[in-house]
């Protein structure tokens, strides 16, 4: 090869580099932790299996919906109100036995914002983990649910366990967005976490597995009711000391991450739709903005929405 030959070969490998690095620096690295294992792994799906389903569904609805509104750029009102919302209904109907690979759901949003979907991986593991550790017989459920609360908080995607002041995170400019151009898609998500949080106290109190099937059947009677005809008139996203307050009181850390969780779902779900947040990449930066300063653990020394301990949630 001649010198001439050399030189263009080593420039083009260069710049094919200098491509392949400029296109990764958009990537991040799927530092993913595994659950948390034990011997009551599972034990929801196993004995619960009609809530458990339901959780599957939750987890397709969450995915679906963020991969249309970011797909239609959140002003679609037929393809998120009457197509996805119909998809996640019908994916919800087929009782899942395993819960979905989120990924293969919204790649697009995965790609846009991978850290924040993480961030809900890891809290929704939580839930996953108390929900399995109420239905086992495990005689120590208070020592595992405290375990598992230390394993989560070890995450650097951690959520903060202080009560946020979700007042003041709803009132951005994006606010609000989501909710009332897709009022059906937004009840349908607010139902979602009714179930996720209105099941605690009635498992927490049942003394065995008969009776606590026996006690989610109303709540489930409830959410399939709210799927069938969303509550459109709710104003908020259901709070945990509000659908489950002796669980709430007995663990108040977990109780605050999973309503942070909540409220950071609707931030995303207004940024995704809204405006005034108008390309992708300043969807990302303003969904890294918010999950960086207000909701991770690791921001809580400088965080200005954790509420003092007289103030109210909103």
């Amino acid at each position: 090869m001649s010198d001439k030959w050399a030189s263009s070969a080593t420039f083009l490998l260069i710049a094919a580099t200098i491509l392949v690095l400029v296109a990764c620096s958009q990537f991040e690295p799927r530092d993913k932790r595994f659950y948390y294992r034990a011997l009551w792994n599972f034990s929801l799906r196993e004995d619960l299996a009609e809530l458990d389903s339901e959780f599957n569904g939750v987890d397709f609805g969450h995915s679906n919906l963020y991969e249309n509104l970011l797909l239609t750029g959140g002003t679609d009102i037929p393809a998120l109100e009457e197509r996805a919302r119909k998809e996640t209904l019908a994916f919800i109907a087929t009782k899942p036995r395993i819960n979905p690979n989120e990924e293969a759901i919204a790649p697009t949003y995965m790609k846009l914002a991978w850290r924040a979907q993480n961030t809900f991986d890891e809290a929704h593991a939580l839930h996953r983990a108390t929900y399995d550790i109420m239905a086992s017989d495990e005689p120590d459920k208070d020592r595992a649910i405290r375990n598992v609360l230390a394993y989560y908080q070890e995450s650097a995607y951690a959520i903060t366990a202080k009560r946020l002041d979700h007042h003041r995170l709803d009132q951005f400019p994006f606010s609000k967005t989501f909710r009332s151009r897709f009022p059906l898609f937004n009840a349908t998500i607010w139902s979602y976490h009714y179930l996720q949080v209105a099941v605690y106290d009635p498992l927490q109190a049942a003394p065995d597995l008969v009776a606590k099937t026996q006690a989610v059947r109303p709540i489930l009677t409830t959410y399939r009711r709210y799927l069938a005809q969303p509550p459109v008139a709710w104003t908020f996203m259901p709070l945990t000391a509000e659908l489950s307050p002796a669980f709430a009181a007995r663990y108040p850390e977990i109780a605050n991450i999973f309503d942070n969780l909540h409220m950071l779902h609707d931030n995303i779900s207004d940024i995704l739709a809204s405006e005034q947040v108008p390309t992708w990449d300043a969807k990302r930066t303003e969904i890294y903005r918010l999950l960086n300063a207000y909701y991770l653990a690791s921001a809580d020394a400088a965080n200005p929405m954790i509420l003092k301990d007289q103030e109210h949630h909103h």
